[in-house]
């Protein structure tokens, strides 16, 4: 994997958490969605290289 990739999904992550417990009263779905777009986001920068 990427560098960026992995950067993005932990960033990703770490901000689901917490607006998942702001938000949804529920960590695993913040984080499940923080992951999520971090990977996009992560696999975006990767391909422009």
């Amino acid at each position: 994997m990427n560098k960026p990739l992995w950067i993005c999904c932990l960033l990703g992550a770490a901000v689901g958490i917490t607006l998942g417990l702001a938000v949804f009263d529920s960590p695993v779905v913040g984080f499940a969605l923080g992951l999520g777009v971090g990977a996009l986001v992560g696999a975006g920068m990767g391909s422009r290289r």
